[in-house]
């Protein structure tokens, strides 16, 4: 079985922080959720990377379970490459500029 690293995008690290505080800013411990909730996701996708379906040339995208989210990622050898944690209510032509 391939070993996989993952590596987030500065993009994508601002984004999961600015939805942690967003959260958190609704309801003390809503942001704690979001980010256990995306800690499985991205676990899940370090394990089965093929597993997401592809939305853009090689890219992939896998949905956060409970939140409005998608990671978006591609392969690149032995690294998932995140470069978005994208909400679902954003231009899709945000992320695409990141490529």
């Amino acid at each position: 079985m391939k070993t996989y690293s993952l590596l987030l995008s500065d993009e994508a690290s601002e984004e999961a922080l600015e939805a942690y505080f967003w959260y958190e800013e609704q309801r003390a411990g809503l942001g704690e959720s979001f980010r256990e909730s995306l800690d499985h996701k991205m676990i899940f996708i370090k394990q089965n990377p093929l597993s997401s379906s592809f939305i853009f040339e090689n890219i992939r995208s896998s949905k956060i379970e409970r939140f409005p989210f998608n990671i978006i990622y591609r392969i690149v050898g032995s690294q998932i490459q995140v470069i978005a944690i994208f909400h679902h209510s954003r231009n899709p032509k945000e992320w695409r500029k990141r490529i």
